[in-house]
């Protein structure tokens, strides 16, 4: 599958059946991620492959919770949709700035490694769309790990590390149409 055709494929699943992708498979989609540009400041990132249902059964819930009358408006009834692998990355946001780099802001720094992880997760995606596999970016987990630091060490967080980004990834009967470019939500100047 070429680049575009897969970049067209790619798309925010939410609907997953209970078959489990191939260990090569999620291996392939690691993989993907692993060619993403590195910065200083994120090659020591973590990632977490979890396949446990009693696992991803908690952390739905403990997201759900927490994001219980957003989902509701959306129509949503959990956060991981039932998606039977969730990959999850997690790194250092530092609370200094490196030596030689005191002319930056903190801020700088870490949103340097959220670009950086923004590209794995990218890769992931496409990678995980040429296999025939779906995916969708997921931000509940995320954003509730933060406040749940014992769930987090259950979901692989090493000790002075912060979740950045995840995925669900899966099999799905969703009928994959080629998307076309969305040209009307960017404002372009040529310079």
């Amino acid at each position: 599958m070429k680049l575009l055709e897969a970049m067209q494929k790619r798309q925010s699943v939410r609907k997953f059946s209970d078959e489990m992708p191939s260990s090569e498979e999620i291996e392939a989609v690691l993989e993907a991620g692993y060619l993403a540009p590195a910065l200083f400041t994120t090659k020591d990132a973590h990632i977490s492959v979890i396949t446990d249902k009693k696992l991803l059964a908690e952390l739905d819930a403990v997201a759900s919770r927490k994001f219980g009358a957003t989902l509701d408006m959306l129509g949503v009834k959990n956060t991981l949709y039932d998606a039977p692998v969730y990959i999850l990355i997690s790194g250092k946001l530092v609370d200094e700035l490196p030596k030689g780099f005191e002319f930056l802001k903190l801020e700088n720094i870490h949103r340097n490694v959220y670009l950086a992880m923004g590209s794995v997760m990218q890769n992931m995606q496409l990678r995980a769309a040429s296999l025939g596999l779906s995916s969708c970016l997921i931000n509940t987990v995320v954003v509730t790990l933060f406040d749940e630091p014992e769930l987090a060490k259950k979901a692989g967080i090493p000790d002075g590390y912060s979740p950045l980004c995840s995925i669900v990834l899966g099999k799905s009967d969703a009928e994959f149409k080629p998307r076309t470019p969305k040209k009307e939500h960017y404002q372009i100047s040529y310079i």
